[in-house]
């Protein structure tokens, strides 16, 4: 069986045991058989614990080589200095993968932790089992109903992620599932003591459900394999990278969470590039520049339009597409054309950025106008703004929010262009405020828009990307 294969089999397991079930609520070993419950895991489920007789409906065992049947991926919520024992019955069991929840290893900077860490991984290539961890959160796949937590549930997407961090990976599917951030495999991987961020790379670069990759990275044990790997990777797809600890202090940090060597962000980032990925400093801009490359088509070129802000927002919308390498091209001769056709008054006036709080009243509305820059060859993308403060304050708010976002999602069907819209956060104060602008982005997510929380954080993510296809040719 060859890597690929391997992996594939370990993602789509038949059935799956919880070593260390639990009937605590609060435990992990509850945890995981709930979010395979909840999730509609179809294989078999096999809690393990000998004081248990079942388990939200499935019948419990003793240990793992009382299951009757076989089990091809195991998940371990028991103590570090048990695990030896489990990799031995394991190996009796014919087990695929052995994911170890279990933590205290070499992450704890202890000599025992990482003689322990060594003895498991030896014992485990003598059997044939693989590790995934330890220290680590395991597996999330949609499309099998499995993952790790009960609040992780999300429909499956094109993303593939792997990640040092459980958590990290948590804060992604729960912050970017309202955007439309949806996986189509993920792992939490930790220590990475046996498959680690090489061997996720190159599967992901093969995987056919996955049309972009995203990483979270606190360190790498072997520099010249993980730039192989990332390169298969970044040739294949779009790779979007997040280093953790970049800095002193974040180092001490990585070191303490998944035992991760930290190193040179300088030196890292320019290897990131120069094997083709893509790196980033933020969970945000990873999250952007996710949602960009899953939901705008390829583009080239730097010029963009730029509708719906309104006063000072408008000019620092200029000056931050500028900042990222990006125009904003005058209005076009046709469209000025356009506008003094129906609105005499504003001819000549009105510029790109499109000011909004010019166009009030003037019979000619701004997604008028991103609609002629939709069909205009002179701008290569566009950016639409929804939701700002002075619009929220008019009398007749949701009427116009609403028709505005149904004009937008107009716009973006009928183009070939990268529409971005910027939904403002619902942090508004009046309840049907921020109740208006969820209910507007959801619509607009459910139309497959890419929808960013802020001017700039659209303006960067539109820069890295169109950046990314300009150097594609």
């Amino acid at each position: 069986m060859g890597a690929f294969e391997e992996l594939e089999s370990i993602f789509r397991p038949r059935s799956i045991a919880v070593v260390g079930a639990s009937a605590n609520r609060d435990s992990p070993g509850y945890d995981y058989v709930l979010s395979l419950v909840q999730y509609g895991y179809k294989g078999q489920i096999y809690p393990v614990n000998p004081r248990l007789e079942e388990l939200l409906g499935w019948q419990a065992y003793p240990k793992l080589e009382a299951v009757p049947g076989p089990v091809e991926y195991v998940i371990s919520c028991i103590p570090n200095t048990a695990v030896l024992s489990l990799v031995e019955e394991c190996g009796r069991k014919g087990v695929k993968a052995l994911q170890l929840f279990t933590a205290r290893f070499s992450e704890t900077g202890r000599e025992e932790g990482r003689r322990l860490e060594g003895d498991i991984l030896a014992r485990a290539r003598q059997v044939g089992v693989r590790i995934i961890g330890p220290n680590c959160m395991g597996l999330h796949h949609p499309e099998e109903g499995i993952t790790f937590r009960p609040d992780m549930i999300a429909p499956a997407g094109e993303i593939g992620f792997l990640s040092q961090s459980g958590n990290l990976l948590f804060e992604l599917n729960y912050q970017g599932r309202v955007r439309g951030l949806y996986f189509s495999k993920a792992i939490s991987y930790g220590n990475g003591l046996d498959l680690d961020e090489c061997d996720f790379l190159r599967y992901f670069a093969r995987d056919p459900q996955t049309k972009v990759i995203g990483a979270y990275i606190e360190g790498v044990k072997d520099g010249r394999r993980f730039l192989s790997a990332l390169r298969e990777a970044a040739l294949a797809k779009p790779t979007v990278v997040l280093k953790g600890g970049r800095t002193q202090g974040g180092g001490r940090a990585a070191s303490s969470h998944t035992a991760a060597l930290a190193g040179s962000y300088a030196v890292w980032e320019a290897a990131v590039r120069q094997a083709g990925a893509i790196p980033v400093r933020s969970t945000e801009e990873l999250m952007d520049l996710l949602i960009a490359f899953v939901r705008l088509p390829p583009a080239r070129g730097g010029r963009i339009g730029v509708v719906g802000g309104g006063g000072g927002r408008s000019v620092l919308a200029a000056d931050r597409c500028e900042e990222e390498g990006l125009t904003t091209p005058p209005l076009t001769p046709r469209i000025q054309e356009h506008i003094a056709l129906k609105a005499p008054e504003l001819a000549g006036w009105v510029t790109n950025p499109v000011d909004q709080s010019i166009l009030a009243g003037s019979g000619v509305g701004g997604t008028e106008v991103l609609a002629l820059m939709a069909e205009d060859p002179e701008y290569d993308a566009l950016i639409a703004i929804l939701g700002e403060p002075w619009a929220l304050g008019r009398p007749n708010a949701e009427a116009i929010l609403r028709r505005v976002a149904q004009r937008f999602m107009a716009v973006a069907s009928r183009t070939s262009k990268p529409v971005a819209v910027v939904v403002n956060p619902a942090d508004y104060e009046e309840g049907w405020q921020w109740r208006l602008l969820q209910e507007v982005r959801r619509e607009m997510v459910a139309a497959g828009m890419a929808v960013f929380p802020s001017v700039d954080r659209a303006i960067v993510a539109l820069a890295r990307f169109m950046r990314y296809w300009e150097e594609r040719g």
